[in-house]
């Protein structure tokens, strides 16, 4: 796999689940611009309260396949491995794909993102283990200090500024 950083600005991402998986993905790309509809019969209160605030759009219902016919991401997060694997294996090879329950049917791993000014760094164990990927993302965030994230900032004014 290879990392990379990419704009989800105005793009359709689709999520199926409604649970704290979902959750959690739903967070990382939230604040990204992105055109966001959580598909599932039912959801966590938070996800709700998203939904409430227009943060997202949410179906209360099981997933189809038209549903994400046209997203740039999948996410697919229910509490159900064979509807997550349906989902990966009926996306186009264009799309997007992360499969929340087997991270080998999809294309997308979902990182740990730690985010200070204009430094972005993401770390993954590409699914092998979430609980080692969230220790190694506090341990990289005690080392990116104020001072760092403060010179990094400045040195992006003076380049935008060119």
């Amino acid at each position: 796999m290879l990392p990379l950083h990419i704009s989800l600005q105005k793009k359709k991402i689709v999520i199926a689940g409604g649970g704290s998986i979902a959750l959690r993905r739903l967070k990382t790309v939230l604040s990204e611009g992105a055109d966001i509809t959580l598909v599932s019969p039912v959801a966590e209160p938070e996800i709700r309260q998203m939904a409430e605030n227009r943060q997202i759009k949410w179906l209360s219902r099981k997933i189809e396949k038209e549903d994400y016919l046209d997203a740039f991401l999948i996410i697919a997060a229910t509490d159900d491995a064979a509807v997550n694997k349906e989902i990966a294996q009926n996306a186009s090879p264009s799309q997007l794909v992360n499969c929340a329950s087997d991270a080998e049917l999809g294309n997308v791993y979902m990182p740990k993102i730690v985010k200070r000014g204009h430094v972005t760094v993401s770390v993954s164990t590409n699914g092998a283990s979430p609980k080692h990927t969230k220790e190694l993302a506090e341990k990289v965030d005690v080392l990116i200090d104020g001072d760092f994230v403060s010179e990094v900032d400045r040195l992006y004014q003076i380049r935008r500024n060119k």
